[in-house]
């Protein structure tokens, strides 16, 4: 009886709501990265490109968020938005449909810089993993993905005879396929060094460092937040003095791209950046 009641009460629902004219909540237009992280960043300058007011859309619930890149391309794999704005790197790794990528006039290059830190207990091997992240080994990994190199390859150095050593890396979460596979072979040739890994975003990272976390090397896929440790930063950025990045440890090592993604099927039929911007401005 009670089973009958309840179906009852919910066919009533539904006819009331019909009646009204109401109807099931859209699925969100766009899910982006939070405004600390930096695809966060790369996509609210994509939106200013286009003249679109983030905070209007998101109060509509045209935009939901992510806390980190994979976050953000999780919501894209499993359907719950109609599109969203990551790496390439990301979804390469995840086997997202990549329907356009962003220019460097709509939200600038995306480039990844790394530094040894003034707090690490392991400088020298530290700065010998930067090095060897540089190297051609290292860098076919990365190009596998979709990453660039910025600068010149270096050779890979000679493993030196050294105590055994746990050095601390500190990666934005884009990197976590690369850094892993990248791991396995360093270790190999470099046996005494065992490399510990917390990805995250690099805005949370650059939080842990500066709040007394333990980390050797930075890398970061924003300069923001590489530049918030850096003493010769400028003040306007580095608005706290802070003085992590150990001298003359500081290179750009990678470059990513900022890519339009969409789920199986592109269900919201968002076929460029264009085509999402008309539909945020049409969906208001």
């Amino acid at each position: 009886m009670k089973k009958a009641l309840s179906l009852l009460l919910a066919l009533c629902l539904v006819l009331a709501l019909a009646a009204c004219g109401a109807s099931a909540p859209k699925t969100p237009l766009l899910v982006m990265g939070n405004s600390d992280v930096p695809v966060g960043q790369y996509t609210q300058k994509i939106l200013d490109y286009y003249g679109l007011e983030e905070e209007a859309l998101a109060g509509a619930g045209l935009i939901t968020y992510g806390s980190n890149v994979k976050e953000v391309t999780t919501q894209v794999k499993e359907g719950s938005v109609n599109a969203g704005v990551i790496y390439c790197t990301d979804a390469f790794s995840a086997g997202l449909t990549v329907v356009d990528n962003a220019t460097a006039e709509m939200c600038g290059q995306v480039i990844y810089p790394a530094a040894v830190l003034k707090t690490s207990q392991h400088p020298a091997q530290a700065q010998a993993f930067l090095d060897y992240l540089s190297s051609p080994e290292a860098m076919a990994v990365f190009e596998a993905v979709g990453f660039s190199p910025v600068g010149e390859t270096i050779p890979a150095a000679e493993a030196a005879e050294t105590e055994p050593v746990e050095l601390i890396v500190f990666a934005a979460a884009s990197m976590t396929e690369t850094l892993t596979q990248i791991q396995a072979m360093y270790q190999a040739a470099h046996p005494n060094v065992t490399l510990v890994y917390n990805f995250d975003s690099s805005g949370t990272l650059k939080t842990q460092i500066q709040e007394g976390a333990a980390c050797d090397l930075f890398i970061s896929a924003g300069q923001k937040q590489m530049n918030q440790l850096d003493i010769t930063a400028s003040a306007d950025v580095n608005t706290e003095g802070l003085d992590f990045v150990l001298e003359g440890s500081r290179l750009n090592l990678l470059e990513n791209k900022v890519v339009l993604v969409v789920p199986d099927g592109n269900p919201g039929k968002i076929s460029s950046f264009d085509a999402l911007a008309e539909a945020l401005k049409n969906a208001k």
